[in-house]
């Protein structure tokens, strides 16, 4: 390389760095040092402004040209280089542009195209023809492009370009899904689920695609006005579109007459297109495979697991102790849980409770089949079934290690036995027991070996019972957290019982809706594993104990810590202010590992574009799971609802979203909110208010 060609380029770049040097300081109001650059200040308004114009800051991106920009506000090249005293058509990322904008001196409002917007869209947006959306802009054809700055005519009311001076309304209710979008739990539709026994067999009911939606690719010599007359000749609502150069693809809801398959067959049949498709459902990985969890297993739904599921699915190294009638020691979907049990019914009494005996080292439950089978095991499948095995049900903890202690038969236990099991259980250094049964006899044995376990950092948890009465013991002692039960509506079930010592709420079924879990009978000597569905605060207080084991997996391990969790992050029941029927609300397990309140989502009306929400009205809290919006401007076109768990403002995985579309005719919406899951990170709003 040349000594001259080295100096010709080390002069170019110093004539390049005076001029930006120049620039900045031509066209700027001030420059102020920092540590990190330099930051430009530039005034939006000006005192000696003409009437009819306004002056905004535009800071220049990758791609930008003063062309384009002229052409975005519709001002012309030489006053934007004027305002600004630059003499080049130079500009560079990051620069910082004075735009002189006119204000109609009408009822005109501005609107900036954005992606995805045609000059019919905008017509139905604001109501106004096409001819003049272009005769106010001189337009000579129907092309727009992102970016640029249309002048929208009043239409014939005038309602149009009245702008923020015109408002609507929107009421409608929230329903919160919490299951990831997609993911469908059907009702129990017959009286009898809490009798049934299920049989090992796969159910494969599946929801394959949206049924209102398909999807469509068009061949790329057609334009966007070739596919608008198309979807107005079908009633076809265009969602979202994608233009791309090998053909524009258009996501549409059809019509509720027509059947989605037959229109489908129309328009692969079409000569513009290149294919038609449903919009398919994929199923995230964190929502387990298991046999009957779609179909049955609303109580994993209520108690918000999916999105649990994707902060912790537990660990083998906590242990829950059930002290109940036993377990089904080799039911498939429970045996790989198991820990070596134990059995405390019926053997010889030691001295002392502290120097338990074990009657045996097998906690076989002998419930035969007509006395209702196994209670032990329906209530350990709730904590830790096996998940994800393609069979039965899911458990709350994918992985963790169960205790069997049998301290019951179904006719009841002693106050000794329960004792004794407790001690052994503290001696094996569990991390929760839980104890589906009770009395409304207090007995001192039973406390002092509970106070035991939790001084020994051991999480008690208990049934308050079915009676429909007062809290039975030990639930009523201050050192367990005692559960009532509600039904699938969340709401409180007539057996379970109530009073100030409720500590929390969770399913237990009801009748025609029961919980569904791992389940099996005693018979000719034989243990029998099957399915079957049970309702009670015995199904209840697992629900917390399974909750319990994923705090501790996630290193919550102290009792007063994990009851705080629980208590603190517990959702408000839909019949507020009963707290002896759901203590501190309704069990949470997504709230309790994000140490956060799900609260009531906040709605509001927005105009969207892309990846960004443009806000149209008021933010309002959705209270009672009701919302009415009173400000809503004519641009808005959908109705959002959103909670941010992380409060990062923006709509991304882990929040809770849905929305509907807005018509300014439609009345009672009903928005369905779905959590978005962690696994697709690409998903997200930008909120601008």
């Amino acid at each position: 390389m040349s000594l001259l060609y080295k100096e010709e380029k080390v002069l170019k770049k110093l004539i390049v760095s005076v001029f930006i040097v120049m620039s900045l300081l031509l066209s700027t109001s001030g420059i102020h040092a920092y540590q990190e650059g330099i930051i430009i200040e530039v005034g939006a308004e000006r005192d000696n402004a003409p009437s009819g114009v306004q002056y905004i800051s535009y800071t220049i991106k990758a791609g930008d040209s003063l062309y384009k920009i002229s052409r975005m506000y519709g001002v012309s090249i030489e006053s934007i280089m004027e305002l600004n005293n630059i003499d080049s058509y130079l500009i560079y990322p990051g620069q910082i542009l004075q735009i002189a904008v006119n204000v109609p001196d009408n009822d005109n409002i501005i609107y900036i195209v954005r992606s995805g917007d045609s000059l019919y869209f905008i017509s139905k947006r604001y109501n106004i023809s096409i001819d003049s959306i272009k005769r106010t802009n001189n337009l000579n054809s129907d092309l727009i492009f992102i970016g640029q700055r249309l002048e929208i005519p009043a239409d014939e009311d005038g309602e149009a370009g009245k702008g923020p001076d015109i408002f609507y309304s929107a009421d409608g209710k929230i329903v919160l899904n919490n299951r990831t979008e997609g993911s469908a739990v059907s009702a129990q539709e017959e009286s009898g689920f809490n009798n049934r026994v299920f049989p090992l067999k796969e159910d494969k009911t599946e929801i394959k695609y949206q049924e209102n939606e398909m999807i469509v690719k068009y061949k790329p010599m057609i334009g966007s006005q070739a596919v608008e007359e198309l979807e107005k000749e079908n009633d076809l609502v265009n969602i979202s579109t994608v233009n791309r150069p090998e053909g524009i693809i258009a996501r549409y809801q059809i019509p509720e007459d027509r059947e989605l398959e037959e229109l489908l067959q129309e328009y692969r049949e079409k000569e513009n297109v290149l294919w038609a498709e449903p919009n398919y459902i994929y199923y995230p990985a964190v929502v387990p495979n298991d046999r009957y969890y779609r179909n049955y297993q609303w109580n994993m739904v209520n108690v918000n697991m999916e999105a649990a599921w994707e902060l912790n699915r537990g660990d083998n190294t906590v242990v829950v102790a059930v002290l109940d009638t036993g377990i089904i020691p080799g039911h498939p979907d429970l045996k790989e849980n198991l820990l070596p049990g134990v059995d405390f019914v019926g053997g010889g009494k030691s001295y002392s409770v502290r120097s338990y005996n074990p009657t045996d080292y097998d906690p076989t439950d002998e419930t035969p089949y007509e006395k209702g089978g196994s209670h032990g095991t329906h209530v350990a499948g709730i904590i830790g079934a096996v998940t994800n095995n393609k069979m039965g049900v899911a458990g709350m903890n994918w992985n963790v290690k169960i205790l069997p202690v049998r301290v019951l038969t179904r006719s009841g236990g002693t106050s000794w036995d329960i004792a004794e099991g407790i001690y052994y259980a503290i001696d094996q250094g569990v991390n929760i027991i839980n104890m589906s049964f009770g009395s409304n006899s207090d007995s001192y044995y039973q406390r002092e070996a509970i106070r035991e376990a939790v001084s020994k950092g051991i999480t008690v948890i208990a049934a308050a019972g079915n009676e429909g009465s007062s809290v039975y013991y030990p639930a009523a002692y201050p050192e367990t957290i005692a559960v009532s039960a509600v039904g699938r509506k969340n709401t409180k079930t007539a057996y379970s019982n109530y009073g100030p010592e409720v500590d929390i709420a969770a399913p237990g079924g009801d009748y025609g809706e029961s919980i569904i879990s791992t389940w099996g009978y005693y018979q000719n000597g034989n243990a029998v594993a099957d399915y079957n569905g049970m309702i009670g605060t015995s199904m209840a207080a697992p629900h917390v104990s399974g909750a319990a084991a994923l705090l501790a997996a996630s290193g919550i391990t102290d009792p007063e810590e994990i009851r705080s969790r629980l208590l603190n992050t517990a959702r408000e029941p839909v019949e507020k202010g009963r707290d002896d029927y759901y203590g501190s609300g309704l069990l949470d397990v997504y709230g309790a590992l994000l140490n956060k309140r799900i609260e009531e989502p906040v709605v509001f009306a927005a105009e969207k574009s892309g990846s960004l929400l443009w806000v149209k009205s008021e933010f309002q809290k959705a209270e009672d799971s009701s919302f009415s919006l009173k400000r809503i401007e004519p641009s808005a076109d959908i109705i959002a609802a959103w909670f941010d768990s992380n409060d990062n403002g923006l709509i991304d995985s882990g929040d809770y979203y849905g929305e509907s579309v807005y018509s300014k005719t439609k009345e009672g919406y009903e928005i369905n909110m779905w959590y978005l899951s962690r696994d697709d990170s690409s998903f997200y709003y930008q909120v601008i208010k």
